[in-house]
């Protein structure tokens, strides 16, 4: 077996769960026509990338209650006796869209069964904690309208458990600095706890774990959309987050060289599947949606469940039970996504 299959099969091997009963099973030839897509020079690189990334970072359904389980019965967050805590606290199913909250509560459900004898809707009758539980904290916008809207039924002087499976930077920050001072006036404590973390703070380029290239030229679509960013920008009177021009560490790839080969591959692709759309949504960039002007997000968390429209369009983009004229027939995604709301485009 040479590399080039080696790295398909292990790739698919790795997601296998991914969607599972929902969608095709993942393999190896899936895997070959996605990778097929991008010109032949980068397609070892990119499999040799996503490889080493979705090992470390893909979170399967077994991963996931792993850290759930980790969560609920440590020391660090429910004290010496967590069992008794955790019976006290109140877990919250307040996400307004998706279904995230949902399956990782069915696996917290699991979890206390296992290892408490309880379930969570015997917990928290009269709550001392409360536990908001995702699976991956992006931007930090879903979190902070949930736990707004939630606020005003919060019991004074109690505790807030936000538990992530992930979290970017960036959103805690933002979370941070939006959030935390409204639930001291309502008397609550808030507690971040996550099992990775994605640095992606824009004013610290140099530690950025996630897809944000340095200049691609030469390619007319990611010349015409950066030109119809500037342009958006110049209107707003905004500085736009293009490319990084500062001298950057490796990062979540095994080299920088491999990063700018991925990086430029998946910023091209992106720019072509944005070209696609008639009307696309505004939010919708090369390297994943984001509400602010730039070449997009850059995620790569990904879990069993679904893959997050933050991550690069090249990974999840399209859908090949659309007719051949639809946009969605002209990309064939690794991660068939299930959107969580309609996809206007």
């Amino acid at each position: 077996m040479n590399d080039y299959q080696h790295l398909l099969q292990s790739i698919a091997k790795t997601i296998e769960d991914y969607r599972q009963g929902e969608i095709a099973p993942m393999t190896s030839d899936h895997v070959d026509r996605w990778v097929c897509q991008f010109e032949e020079s980068d397609r070892l690189t990119i499999l040799r990338e996503m490889e080493q990334i979705l090992k470390k970072y893909y979170v399967s359904r077994q991963t996931a209650k792993n850290i759930i389980t980790r969560a609920l019965t440590s020391n660090k967050i429910f004290g010496f006796n967590p069992g008794q805590v955790v019976l006290q606290t109140k877990f919250l199913n307040i996400q307004r869209k998706g279904d995230s909250q949902n399956d990782l509560l069915f696996l917290a459900n699991e979890v206390t069964q296992s290892e408490y004898g309880i379930s969570i809707q015997d917990c928290g009758k009269s709550p001392v904690a409360y536990v908001y539980l995702d699976d991956c904290l992006y931007s930090g916008n879903t979190a902070l309208y949930d736990l707004k809207k939630w606020l005003p039924n919060a019991i004074r002087c109690t505790t807030l458990h936000l538990i992530f499976l992930a979290a970017h930077t960036s959103g805690v920050d933002y979370l941070k600095q939006k959030f935390n001072s409204e639930a001291q006036r309502y008397g609550l404590s808030v507690d971040y706890k996550k099992w990775y973390e994605f640095h992606n703070l824009p004013f610290q380029p140099e530690k950025f774990d996630g897809l944000w290239p340095t200049e691609v030229l030469g390619n007319q679509l990611v010349d015409a959309y950066i030109e119809k960013v500037m342009a958006l920008s110049q209107e707003k009177q905004i500085n736009p987050r293009l490319f990084r021009k500062v001298p950057t560490q490796r990062g979540i790839f095994s080299s920088l060289a491999a990063r700018k080969v991925v990086e430029s591959a998946f910023l091209k692709a992106g720019a072509y599947i944005v070209s696609l759309p008639k009307t696309p949504k505004f939010q919708m960039r090369p390297l994943g949606y984001e509400y602010l002007e730039s070449l997009g997000f850059g995620a790569v968390f990904i879990t069993y469940r679904n893959i997050a429209n933050n991550c690069p369009l090249a990974l999840w983009w399209g859908d090949s039970s659309f007719p051949q004229n639809h946009p969605f027939s002209k990309w064939y995604p690794l991660f068939l996504r299930k959107a969580n709301e309609s996809q206007n485009i």
